[in-house]
């Protein structure tokens, strides 16, 4: 089978096309296990996750039409994931990284995973942790350990908008299985469907933008904060009222904003909330990068309402976004804007023309929230407390969740010098009862990436 090896790339040009030195797109997943990490069956666990994913196999190539316009492709890579000692992450699609866009570490008892977001995104990524986490596990702890996902307990909350069909049935992924190409066919090569009826939407209103607007200074330095809160009592307050863990925590953190932004005419707060296109798109086993992000505003209208209808607006204005046809549509446009973009011929010339263009569009939003879902480990997840993920976005503040072993994990990512906003943000969660702890603070920590264009015309 070719995996899509040696076809154009469609889907992954937005990513491919914007990423630069100062925009990495690269994101780091990080599992705290319950014990020390033993680095030689991890590698012997990556070595075998690594065979179950062979579109992920790959290294960058460049080609050129009969125009003489270039464009990447993936190219067959059979050199092993490395599997780097230690917390630094190793450069990715250079050399260190045996050229693949993806790489692993470890260090006490963490274990890492480092992916260029042109790969795949939060989706594509969790298959591969929970293949890793299951290959290690078993080598590690219990050699009889089940593939099966463990069953959700009546009433827990998955986020389905944000979750593929019929996931959480799924065993987990091993090398050995049969692969479907619908794991590896692109979306984007599809021809787009004929008749669309997506729902009219309100016109965006000016947004608060944080890297100009800012109540404290900005700084260039990104700092993660991983902030814990228990599941049982996330899924506990979401489950009385019109929310849910990632709508819920959008509302606070724009109501956040707000405080700290009294004056109206400066804009509104407003979330860019990462949504998984693939229910919509048809493609649930889709391994390529399908993220887009709905717009949530805290209007000016809302700022004086009570929390419960402040909830059950935002819930609305999720349900209304996240319209199938509204979602294939914007799918569509995505691609379209990347087909006018390849009207300029290099990959050089096109990627400074994005990266300005972007820079536009990166002040249609205050902030930016993502939520995968749920993690569904399966069995292994007993071994595991806590997960964080961090990612490298061209917001002033990002959040990341996760929620794995009984543990809600929000990551928020500033770019300021003090704790205004994350003050704030942490009001939000005691004015609601809502008990939280901080685990760690530190420097953000993804990886680097080669400068992939020269790089790899070079080759």
């Amino acid at each position: 089978m070719s995996y899509n090896k040696g076809k154009k790339l469609l889907s992954e040009r937005f990513y491919l096309t914007w990423a630069g030195e100062q925009m990495f797109w690269t994101v780091r997943m990080t599992l705290k296990m319950r014990g020390p990490v033993d680095g030689d069956l991890l590698r012997q666990a990556v070595e075998s996750t690594r065979q179950r994913y062979p579109y992920y196999q790959v290294k960058l190539g460049i080609r050129k039409d009969t125009e003489g316009t270039e464009y990447f492709v993936y190219e067959d890579n059979s050199e092993p994931w490395v599997v780097n000692e230690g917390e630094e992450p190793v450069r990715l699609i250079g050399p260190e990284s045996n050229n693949h866009l993806l790489a692993f570490c470890y260090w006490d008892k963490y274990i890492a995973l480092d992916f260029f977001h042109c790969l795949t995104d939060g989706t594509g990524a969790y298959n591969i942790l929970r293949t890793l986490l299951y290959e290690y596990s078993r080598r590690r702890y219990d050699a009889t350990l089940s593939r099966e996902r463990i069953t959700l307990p009546k009433g827990v909350h998955v986020e389905r908008i944000l979750t593929p069909e019929g996931m959480n049935m799924a065993n987990i992924r091993v090398a050995g299985d049969t692969i479907s190409p619908k794991e590896w066919e692109d979306p984007a090569a599809q021809a787009k469907p004929d008749h669309l009826d997506p729902l009219p939407l309100l016109k965006r209103p000016r947004c608060i933008n944080l890297s100009t607007q800012a109540k404290t200074t900005v700084n260039e330095a990104v700092e993660t904060i991983n902030i814990l809160v228990e599941e049982q009592e996330m899924m506990k307050y979401v489950s009385s009222g019109d929310t849910s863990p990632a709508t819920l925590v959008s509302l606070l953190l724009t109501r956040a904003i707000a405080r700290l932004h009294p004056d109206t005419t400066e804009g509104v707060p407003m979330v860019a909330l990462a949504i998984n296109q693939r229910p919509a798109l048809g493609c649930p086993q889709a391994g390529q990068t399908l993220a887009s992000a709905l717009r949530l505003t805290l209007n000016d209208e809302m700022r004086g309402m009570d929390l419960d209808t402040q909830k059950t607006i935002f819930r609305g204005m999720v349900a209304l976004q996240s319209n199938a046809d509204n979602v294939i549509e914007n799918f569509w446009q995505t691609q379209n804007t990347q087909d006018m973009f390849e009207k300029i011929s290099t990959l050089e010339e096109r990627h400074q023309a994005m990266a300005k263009a972007y820079s536009v569009v990166t002040s249609a939003a205050t902030t930016c929230v993502s939520y995968v879902g749920k993690a569904n480990l399966g069995a292994a997840e007993q071994y595991v407390s806590e997960m964080y993920t961090e990612a490298y976005t061209p917001y002033a503040l990002t959040i990341e969740m996760s929620a794995v072993g009984g543990t809600f994990c929000i990551s928020l990512m500033q770019r300021f010098t003090d704790d205004t906003y994350l003050d704030a943000f942490l009001d939000e969660f005691r004015q609601i009862g809502m008990a939280y702890r901080i685990a760690t603070r530190h420097p953000m920590i993804v990886a680097p990436i080669a400068d992939y264009r020269a790089y790899r015309s070079n080759n």
